[in-house]
């Protein structure tokens, strides 16, 4: 198969998978409308195929001893779209601003290449095509099924803005962070706000916690070892004139080990009791179990696919891209089997997750190519 060829000539074609994706994105779990376009076509290109439950589905190309599985994610995030693209999002406030549509897209056209070659395979090949990254439970919910028990390699891809239009970082070890979520409660006793004194303050308790938990990472970790916690939810008080009685806080912590999460998830439990005791409030941590291990590329896996893409690009198209603090349930996959995941510069001038985002269409031929490199590594 003659990959730059094949994924050149379907240039238009998924283009338009992309575009129609992207009009009707749907939250993590309700994939409705995105898995039957999927199955649509797989039904069209005499593709089988199993639907997940509720969401998602997983097809089948060719036989042999060997099995590869090939994923891309479908789902959207709760974001209204602000980008006037003439294929805007159709569902308010819902958008593809993570390039799930282009990863799905990317999947569908080498779907219909590989179904077009099967004779020439020697291996089976599954598509994967995973609801519910955003809140990291598909890939968890695939692999439960036991429907990838018997592949050999997983590989993936995601596009990503502030990488330079088309470049592909392949690189093994640590790529992506593990993510844990954590909320904080403070309980205080609320007043009038010119009676202080008679009240306990939880608006003081969380702007204090909220800055000594900076501290965790600046002060407790070491410098060499990647960690972030962020805070991205504070909500206290009812009216400017009322002291406030309760606080909540909500954040992530975003690690490469275990060890560096357990220590930060320790030290947080002490600060925690130790704010309840100085502003004699009463406070409780849950801070979840990661969704997710850090995602590391398999060695063995990235070199099998360097080759193989060693054919297909040239050494000019390859970058190096350092680790990311940002979260994958890719990583769940490769907790089960051996594989990869790859960036991919997507150009555009709005960092993913940004109600702008959008990327450079002429990436997702790049995407198919890579895409059949993974299929045929």
């Amino acid at each position: 198969m003659d990959i730059r060829k094949e994924a050149e000539q379907i240039e238009e074609e998924v283009i338009q998978f992309r575009r129609d994706l992207h009009q009707y994105p749907e939250l993590s779990g309700h994939e409705v409308m995105t898995t039957e376009y999927i199955r649509e076509h797989l039904e069209k290109w005499e593709i089988s195929y199993r639907l997940l439950e509720p969401t998602g589905v997983i097809g089948v190309i060719g036989s042999g001893r060997k099995t590869i599985a090939l994923r891309a994610d479908i789902d959207a995030l709760k974001i209204r779209e602000e980008t006037d693209l003439p294929f805007q999002s159709q569902n308010t406030e819902c958008m593809h601003a993570c390039a799930h549509d282009g990863h799905t897209a990317i999947l569908l056209a080498a779907a219909k290449i590989l179904k077009e070659h099967e004779k020439e395979l020697d291996r089976r090949i599954m598509l994967v095509f995973q609801p519910a990254e955003e809140t990291a439970q598909g890939a968890a919910d695939v692999i439960g099924t036991g429907i990838l028990d018997q592949s050999d390699r997983i590989f993936g891809l995601h596009i990503f803005s502030g990488i330079e239009k088309g470049k592909i970082s392949l690189e093994a070890g640590p790529r992506m962070a593990s993510t844990n979520w954590f909320s904080i409660r403070i309980a205080g006793k609320s007043g009038h706000a010119g009676k202080p004194h008679e009240c306990v303050d939880a608006g003081i308790a969380a702007a204090a916690l909220v800055m000594n938990l900076q501290t965790l990472i600046s002060r407790n970790i070491d410098p060499l070892d990647d960690a972030v916690l962020t805070i991205g939810r504070l909500e206290a008080g009812t009216a400017r004139n009322v002291i406030a009685g309760e606080a909540v806080l909500e954040g992530t912590v975003r690690t490469f080990s275990k060890e560096v999460e357990e220590q930060i998830r320790e030290r947080m439990e002490e600060m925690v009791e130790a704010t309840a005791s100085m502003y004699r409030v009463e406070t409780s941590l849950d801070f979840q179990q990661a969704s997710h291990p850090a995602l590391k590329n398999d060695q063995t896996a990235v070199a099998e696919a360097m080759r193989k893409a060693g054919e297909v690009f040239k050494e000019k198209d390859f970058i190096h891209v350092p680790p990311m603090m940002l979260g994958e349930d890719f990583a769940n996959y490769l907790g089960e089997l051996t594989g990869c995941f790859a960036f991919i510069g997507g150009g555009g001038k709005y960092p993913n997750h940004h109600s702008c985002f959008d990327f450079d269409e002429d990436v997702l031929v790049q995407g198919v190519k890579l895409m059949l490199v993974f299929g045929l590594s």
